[in-house]
């Protein structure tokens, strides 16, 4: 392989690499904070409103809409929709902010109570965001985004492969350190597997 080759090679393997670096440092934050949740304060801000919405409101996304157009700051993704004999209970979500709606038909009392994570509870649900088809076109994006990185770090992998190959002194050295690499996330997958019900 000519030299340019191997250049152009190294010079796609560092920019995938820059690109997935970020998403990398998130996923792995909050991987620690979700193993570790006792070292870190994850106490949401709460705040709790009423509003008068139109009576015998039936349709969830109806209150949602109603919900969103008097208190802007309430947007995000209809979920976990609920009818009692109260009424109707749901809830609005972006990653970190919770919004959850309890709708009182007869007489469209509504009581709006809001949960705000700080960054790691932010990343927390970024962490466990997942899918394309999501009412927030944030979210789809966040799903694209983490598509293509996903895409990088493959592509970072066998660039990377490719490039010890062709360094003949450091064959061995890497063949080593590329087998315990393996052996550990072979053991450590059988592991978690036996751990499981």
């Amino acid at each position: 392989m000519s030299g340019r080759m191997y250049s152009t090679i190294r010079s796609v393997h560092l920019f995938l690499a820059s690109i997935a670096l970020p998403f990398l440092l998130m996923y792995g934050l909050s991987a620690v904070q979700m193993t570790h949740n006792g070292w870190f304060d994850m106490k949401p801000v709460v705040t709790e409103q009423t509003l008068s919405l139109p009576k015998s409101l039936t349709e969830p996304r109806w209150i949602a809409h109603e919900v969103m157009d008097r208190v802007p700051a309430a947007r995000g993704e209809l979920q976990n929709i609920q009818y009692t004999n109260q009424g109707i209970t749901l809830r609005i979500v972006v990653p970190g902010t919770v919004h959850e709606v309890r709708y009182t038909p007869a007489t469209g009392a509504t009581t709006l109570k809001t949960s705000v994570a700080g960054v790691m509870g932010m990343l927390n649900r970024l962490h466990h965001a997942a899918g394309l088809a999501h009412d927030v076109t944030s979210l789809n994006m966040w799903g694209w985004a983490v598509a293509v990185v996903s895409l990088a770090l493959v592509l970072v992998g066998a660039t990377g492969l490719w490039m010890w190959f062709l360094r003949r002194t450091e064959r061995v050295l890497g063949a080593v350190l590329l087998a315990i690499n393996l052996t550990f996330a072979l053991v450590l997958i059988v592991l978690i597997r036996r751990a499981g019900p």
